[in-house]
């Protein structure tokens, strides 16, 4: 490599670590939000479920720091398998959450919904609607009243 085209990419990574960091501290902070959820949420599925996603999280975090900010190329192909863990996790514990959780704690089914949506539709806003969607299931989760009924009330 020849030293301005070197030197030109240093440049480009000096410039876009902040970038790269920040993609990847988001990934994890929903790599640790993720089971939290699966725990609020309850059931028998939901807690995996929110494993596998944060998993796939926590991969493309890794993924993104070494394609993205060390440039290395094959790593990409991690990040791929990443997204699709993510995508398919996110889906079904949106399903498994709103079909199966208790009460009040159906609205949690928003968080992994809205990140879904966030992830496949919104390549600029994404974050925004990600940080809104967990914003408002955790309020809902926390303001509305529990309406389980003896019925549906998990055995003692």
């Amino acid at each position: 490599m020849s030293h301005s085209r070197e030197r030109h990419y240093y440049d480009v990574i000096r410039t876009e670590w902040s970038y790269v960091l920040g993609f990847s501290a988001a990934l994890f902070l929903l790599a640790l939000a993720l089971p939290v959820l699966g725990r609020l949420a309850g059931g028998r599925w939901v807690p995996r479920l929110s494993l596998l996603a944060a998993g796939g999280a926590a991969l493309g975090g890794i993924a993104n720091v070494v394609e993205d900010g060390l440039g290395q190329s094959w790593a990409f192909w991690g990040f791929v398998l990443s997204t699709a863990t993510i995508v398919v996790a996110l889906l079904a514990l949106t399903i498994v959450v709103a079909v199966s959780a208790r009460g009040r704690y159906r609205v949690l089914a928003i968080a992994p919904g809205g990140t879904l949506v966030a992830i496949v539709g919104f390549v600029e806003v994404g974050g925004v609607v990600m940080l809104a969607t967990w914003v408002v299931a955790a309020a809902l989760a926390l303001l509305l009243p529990a309406r389980t009924s003896p019925l549906t009330a998990a055995p003692a």
